[in-house]
């Protein structure tokens, strides 16, 4: 890493989120080469404009005079078609790459995209090229990434180890190998193993500080076995291990008390209802004693020393209220996946947040009870209230291997999170934000009888009962809801004194900047429950859908939900708009041929 980007990372660390959040507002207005840029990708990416997005970036690409436009433009372009994983985006991303590659200087820009210009290269069935192009980087300026990469250019995990444990031990950690007999029964990834033991810690000072280990789990009977074995073989074996079942139809519960007959570290508990899983972790978080608490999934595997290397810090900083160590995301093949990251493996790993028990319970209580998505949540908490230097990001290495399956929440098309926050994820991001800013407390039950703040239906444990798979809403307004002036309040008002269930689709504005968040108008009163944000692929049946923001019909966007209308009416003016442009759109969102009531 350059100077320039060490103290721009540092820079940002003691930015506060809404600090950041604010900067990317301004930098369409601050004069930046590449702001033009940042905002056609986010155009693109997290609203949706999968068409018009793509459009505006390639011809930026195509007539920028700045190099470093162009350059920039050809990444974020190579990036979203290798993200296709298709044949088709793998010859195009390769083009854009390497054209950029011709004049490209910074080094760790080279490194990002010559990582993806590899990965098309495996896609498009030239993997000698791909390996040749590695092993020339790597001598000239070796990197976790990159040899990581060359992981994924090889056949056999006899020959994957090697490159994985280059990683590792350039990273201080212990080797790993192959348990054989573990790999005749299961995959590669289930026989990882350190190749030698480390002697556990048991200084006097330090061997009566526990640490409790929070493992949710959800018909995992398959994957339970690895994830513990991993934390048995801890080198930190002052440890506190619940295994919080959620409901489960399998054997999952069976296969969690035999680990537990098996060491008395192991506690095994059970909740009533499928809730999701910080719905269990809170249940855990209640009884748990460990100075320190920390999760690990149900289906991955830890290095180690994971449990050590955070303890170690959070005993020499006193002034740290949490930290999180690194990961990289693996095949049970030992191949690795980017999760659509630029260019990169090795990343920070939210689910690995270790904190300290009775400061964060005290002042925060738990984890929001959603579904997903609340790692990321209760760390900002916890940067709001005790301040942004309060949480760590450990440069480690790689201490997990989290399992990737095609069935991996993150790779969800809907509620996944492709290295960027869209539909669900986003309206949580803004909802969140939104009580941190504004609500009495941050302080969240672990019961949570009642929610701190709404949430979409998809994110709560309790689901809603449906009608062939749809929830029901007298009307539907469609507008872009970041604006105050969306929805002319007669018609809100009209509805609501006639008391119908009341539903909101966040539409874009193109022209719009893509950055700022619902407006406090329109999320009060989804706080106050008087309306529904509906997000995307959500099953929705309407009576009607309104559309009173023409602004926010002139382009394509994807990430609305799935709706069966009785009835769409537009109701705004269309200032000359083509009326046939914003009839198939309308078409497209609701099912149902627009009625105009200008």
């Amino acid at each position: 890493m350059s100077r320039l980007q060490t103290m721009k990372k540092s820079v940002s660390s003691r930015m506060t989120k809404e600090q950041r959040d604010r900067m990317k507002q301004i930098l369409p207005f601050i004069g930046l080469p590449t702001a033009k840029v940042e905002t056609a990708k986010w155009k693109l990416n997290n609203l949706g404009f999968t068409e018009r997005g793509l459009q505006d970036m390639e011809y930026l690409y195509e007539h920028a005079k700045n190099p470093v436009i162009k350059r920039f433009a050809a990444f974020e372009l190579a990036l979203w078609y290798i993200n296709q994983y298709s044949r088709e985006g793998s010859e195009k991303a390769l083009d854009y790459l390497l054209d950029m590659l011709k004049t490209e200087v910074n080094q760790e820009t080279i490194r990002r995209a010559s990582i993806l210009a590899a990965e098309a290269m495996v896609h498009l069935g030239v993997t000698d090229r791909a390996g040749v192009m590695l092993d020339a980087l790597i001598k000239k300026k070796p990197h976790p990434d990159l040899y990581l990469a060359r992981v994924n250019t090889l056949k056999g995990s006899e020959f994957r180890i090697p490159y994985l444990n280059k990683v590792l031990s350039d990273a201080g950690l212990l080797k790993v190998k192959l348990n054989e007999d573990v790999q005749k029964k299961l995959s590669a990834y289930d026989a990882l193993e350190a190749r030698v033991k480390k002697e556990l810690v048991n200084q006097p000072s330090l061997k009566d500080v526990k640490v409790t280990v929070l493992v949710p789990v959800y018909h995992a009977e398959k994957t339970l076995q690895t994830a513990v074995r991993s934390l048995q073989a801890q080198t930190w074996s002052n440890l506190e291990i619940f295994i919080i079942d959620d409901a489960s139809t399998d054997s999952t519960v069976e296969a969690a008390e035999a680990l537990a007959k098996k060491d008395e570290r192991i506690k095994v508990l059970q909740v009533e209802q499928n809730g999701g899983p910080y719905a269990a972790r809170n249940l855990a978080l209640k009884q748990a004693e460990g100075m320190f608490v920390t999760v690990n999934d149900a289906d991955d595997w830890s290095h180690p020393e994971k449990i050590e290397k955070q303890v170690r810090h959070l005993l020499a900083n006193d002034n740290v209220v949490g930290n999180m160590s690194q990961q990289a995301r693996m095949f049970e093949d030992l191949t690795l996946h980017r999760r659509a990251r630029p260019g990169e493996f090795v990343f920070n790993n939210m689910s690995s947040f270790m904190f300290r028990r009775e400061k964060v319970l005290e002042k925060l209580g738990s984890w929001d009870r959603v579904r997903f998505a609340a790692d990321s949540e209760f760390i900002f908490r916890v940067r709001r209230l005790f301040g942004e230097q309060s949480v760590v990001e450990l440069t480690t290495g790689p201490l997990s291997f989290q399992r990737q399956s095609d069935q991996s929440l993150t790779g969800n098309e809907a509620f996944g999170l492709p290295n960027y926050k869209m539909g669900v994820r986003r309206e949580y991001e803004m909802a969140h934000d939104y009580h941190h800013k504004h609500g009495r407390s941050l302080y969240y039950d672990p019961d949570q009888t009642e929610r701190p703040f709404a949430v979409p239906e998809p994110m709560l444990p309790e689901r809603e009962e449906k009608e062939n798979g749809r929830r029901k809403f007298d009307i539907v307004f469609a507008a872009d809801f970041r604006e105050e002036d969306a929805l002319p309040s007669e018609e809100f008002q009209s509805a609501e004194q006639e008391n119908k269930r009341i539903g909101f689709v966040l539409l874009y504005r193109y022209n719009a900047s893509p950055f700022p968040h619902v407006h406090p108008r329109w999320r009060k009163l989804i706080n106050n429950g008087a309306a529904e944000m509906l997000v995307y692929r959500e099953k929705i049946q309407a009576g009607e859908v309104r559309f009173p923001d023409i602004e926010a019909l002139q382009e394509k966007q994807r990430y609305v939900p799935l709706i069966e209308a009785g009835r769409a009416v537009i109701s705004g003016k269309t200032r000359n708009r083509d009326h046939v442009e914003i009839e198939k759109a309308v078409h497209r969102i609701s099912g149902k041929a627009p009625e105009w009531n200008e």
